[in-house]
């Protein structure tokens, strides 16, 4: 009996792995025929679906061969496609007919009709590019448009933002050309001097010019994807073209006053894993002198030491040293005890000192606006006032900007228009990138000891030498962090 049973379940996976129906092939751009990089493609009436890698490709395993495929793809129409037994279906999407209809600004700024243009253009509208509000308005665009791709710059608020369309195509340079009101503006990122050296000058990232527009008084947004869309830039919009246009007053009857206000708050999302079991040290062995090598493996900051948690009392760059007068300094207070003993204390470990360091973020922006539109013409004014206190301690950016949009139409055959920006941005501190002694991330992601306590860095002096000498857990190679971000500022 249990033979046929065995016989019977073989017989029925059998049916089940026959009954599985393979598709295979590739997922392109219908008019450049480009991969389409993580679409998606679900199995109509069901969860199962799958997602297009990064050359194009995809598979999919389905229940039987005339199930419905369903292909989707940001700014890309969505196609439904019935299988009649293939396993090979090539399929190629076309760039939705919706965003193709509305009208757009053209290189000349001249509006027209986007299917009566010869190069593929989509187009954003202030509601779309202000649903979610942000400080740099090139952040607002990722994941609303086909075929452009938005990452965001590594020391956060007031760092570059990095925008391709369709993709590198440079080891350098890949910036499209951004244009407002039909001025090319410069949105090269801005960057000190800078040596490869760990205890030498880092990168500084200051921004680019596209962070700097500022989101409340945008129109619309063209995306100009192609070579036909560049002919009128030259080679510098070789890599695409972003046309923005500001608001002006033409639709409003009256003086018009608008004034909105926006807060939101960060924190770090996600932060590394890291093992809790060893502290400071190497070999099982630990002992701070003075952070230069005077102690055992004090001039490291390898986390391989002694066990963490386990009742050791061991000597810290943080533990207590009595001096003669009978006050008491930090064991990293080698310039004031000047080497006298440190009393060991508990050598725990501090699983949150990352997440301890970073701040919550607070921004804010306050903008109001008086617009007025008249027979012969229309204006607009707009304030705007951005403030922003990163997550990293220390870090801000502030920015107000003024802009007006004046148009006049004297008689039928002439108009005349023009638009003003001033824009001040300041900053208390922008943190430093790259791999070296001023990026803080250097000394407490890559090095920090997991039985650093970050909370005792906070008082970055040695006690009697104010703005002479900083207290660290390290004076090998690492500056205290909190040092870099208050004195060491760019």
């Amino acid at each position: 009996m249990k033979k046929i049973y065995l016989f019977a379940l073989i017989c029925l996976m059998a049916s089940m792995g026959y009954a599985q129906h393979q598709v295979s092939g590739s997922v392109l751009d219908a008019e450049t025929g480009e991969p389409m990089s993580g679409a998606s493609i679900v199995e109509k009436g069901t969860s199962n679906g799958s997602l297009v890698a990064i050359d194009g490709k995809y598979q999919i395993s389905l229940k039987s061969g005339r199930a419905t495929l369903i292909v989707k793809y940001i700014g890309y129409s969505t196609q439904e496609i019935q299988l009649a037994g293939e396993t090979k279906l090539d399929i190629k999407l076309k760039v939705s007919a919706i965003q193709l209809e509305d009208n757009v600004m053209t290189a000349l700024s001249v509006k027209r009709q986007a299917k009566a243009l010869g190069y593929t253009v989509q187009r954003l509208n202030s509601k779309a590019i202000n649903e979610i509000k942000g400080g740099n308005f090139v952040d607002n665009l990722a994941g609303k448009v086909a075929g452009v791709t938005v990452s965001q710059g590594a020391t956060g608020i007031g760092s570059t933002s990095k925008i391709t369309i369709r993709g590198e195509a440079s080891f350098t340079n890949n910036n499209p050309l951004f244009v407002v009101d039909g001025t090319p503006i410069n949105n090269n990122s801005v960057v000190n001097f800078t040596n490869d050296a760990a205890a030498g000058f880092q990168e500084v990232d200051f921004g680019n010019g596209a962070m700097e527009i500022n989101p409340d008084d945008i129109a619309s947004v063209s995306i100009l994807k192609g070579p036909g869309a560049a002919a009128l830039y030259g080679t510098r919009a070789s890599n695409g073209v972003i046309i923005i246009t500001t608001k002006d007053g033409a639709n409003q009857k009256g003086i018009g006053v608008r004034f909105n206000s926006s807060t939101f708050a960060e924190q770090a999302f996600q932060l590394p894993h890291f093992q809790n079991k060893f502290g400071q040290g190497n070999s099982g062995q630990f002992e701070f002198v003075d952070g230069l090598g005077g102690g055992i493996n004090d001039n490291i900051t390898y986390s391989w030491g002694p066990a963490l948690d386990q009742g050791l009392e061991i000597a810290q760059y943080d533990s207590p040293v009595t001096l003669p007068d009978g006050s008491v300094v930090r064991g990293g207070d080698v310039a004031v005890h000047g080497g006298a003993p440190i009393s060991p204390s508990a050598f725990d470990s501090h699983p949150d000192n990352l997440k301890n360091f970073y701040q919550t973020g607070l921004s804010t922006i306050n903008n109001i606006s008086l617009s007025s539109g008249f027979d012969r013409g229309n204006f607009r004014l707009s304030y705007t006032d951005f403030r922003s206190k990163s997550i990293i301690p220390g870090v801000n950016l502030d920015r107000q900007t003024v802009a007006g949009r004046f148009g006049f139409q004297p008689i039928d055959r002439l108009k005349v228009s023009s638009s003003i920006n001033y824009i001040h941005s300041s900053s208390d501190n922008r943190p430093s990138g790259g791999y070296g002694s001023e990026n803080i991330n250097y000394s407490l992601v890559a090095w920090g000891p997991r039985s650093l306590n970050t909370e005792t860095l906070r008082d970055y002096w040695q006690p009697g030498l104010e703005n002479v000498q900083q207290y660290s857990f390290n004076y090998t190679f690492f500056d205290n962090p909190f040092f870099i971000l208050k004195e060491n500022r760019n």
